[in-house]
């Protein structure tokens, strides 16, 4: 019941976004799992301010322009990168990225070699519907 209610409210906030105009004019980005290539990343600062969402929060929307973002990463050793466990966050990353309203940037960690080092990607950009 609990988590029923949890839903209902979240729905309801994103019900009051949209219809108060909150995200139009802006970009997502986006958290969600990445092909098997990729390792899931997860937005822990944006623009220089730390982000303390759920794990389940995916998805932020921005305005346009340019924003530093910092991600941690969850590596699994099964992508060829030592024997970090999956559930262990590695050091975060931070990189500069510019975003256009109306996209959406799904958000990877991709391996840079077997030692455990990654970098974020962006591994697809797509028009929000």
């Amino acid at each position: 019941m609990k988590r029923l209610m949890i839903l209902i409210m979240a729905l309801a906030a994103t019900a009051l976004a949209w219809a108060e105009g909150g995200t139009e004019g802006k970009a997502i980005l986006d958290f969600s799992m990445p092909p098997n290539q990729l390792s899931p990343a997860r937005l822990v600062g944006l623009d220089g301010k730390n982000i303390s969402a759920p794990i389940s929060k995916t998805s932020f929307w921005v305005e346009p322009g340019d924003h530093n973002i910092t991600v941690t990463a969850a590596i699994d050793e099964s992508m060829g990168v030592g024997t970090i466990d999956i559930q262990h966050k590695t050091d975060p990353g931070t990189v500069t990225i510019t975003v256009e309203a109306g996209k959406r940037y799904k958000i990877a960690a991709q391996a840079t070699d077997n030692k455990g080092n990654w970098e974020p990607v962006i591994w697809k950009e797509e028009d929000v519907k």
